[in-house]
């Protein structure tokens, strides 16, 4: 069977030598670079070089910037307000660990077990007074909260620097600092 002419698909390919309809643009960071892509958002040419996938197109270097999440854009205010918890919830924490640890001067390892709850106080109070933001450098504040509430309760530990007491403190460590990672 033959088929008609007006249903025999079309060769859509550019012969060579025909006049095609698209404009060679040059690259607005290398000159030197001809191209026929330019940015979906300002429209300036741009080289593969120079392009940036998004997930509405391709964009220019400029237009393609990826912005911080808010959640992780923490101001110089957020870190005052982190630090301010920090310090209280160090003292605090420290003078119970105090208290734990005159009450339950005779178990080896119980005190050592309000370190993982002021672990977990420092950072959720940290994550609270940032406005639940998230960084390396709240985690690094809530980390040494912890260690500042070790050092304040260490002259009342009973049996002195143990390692229970290392052990919990680095556990205490870890869970203030995944509360605000």
């Amino acid at each position: 069977m033959e088929r008609s002419q007006e249903t025999q698909p079309r060769d859509l390919r550019h012969e060579p030598g025909e006049n095609q309809n698209h404009e060679i643009l040059r690259c607005h960071w290398h000159p030197g670079v001809e191209t026929s892509l330019s940015c979906g958002s300002c429209g300036k040419a741009m080289c593969t070089q120079c392009l940036v996938q998004a997930p509405v197109g391709i964009k220019c270097r400029e237009c393609g910037k990826a912005a911080p999440m808010p959640t992780f854009d923490v101001t110089r205010v957020y870190y005052a307000r982190a630090v301010g918890a920090a310090l209280a919830c160090a003292i605090g924490g420290g003078l119970i660990w105090v208290l734990a640890n005159m009450i339950l001067r005779g178990i080896p390892f119980l005190p050592s077990l309000v370190a993982i709850g002021i672990g977990y106080a420092a950072g959720e109070l940290i994550s609270l007074a940032v406005n639940r933001k998230r960084g390396k450098g709240l985690a690094w504040i809530a980390g040494t909260s912890v260690v500042v509430a070790f050092v304040i309760s260490a002259p009342s530990l009973a049996y002195g620097l143990n390692i229970w007491a290392l052990l919990f403190v680095g556990i205490g460590v870890y869970t203030a600092v995944q509360r605000v990672r």
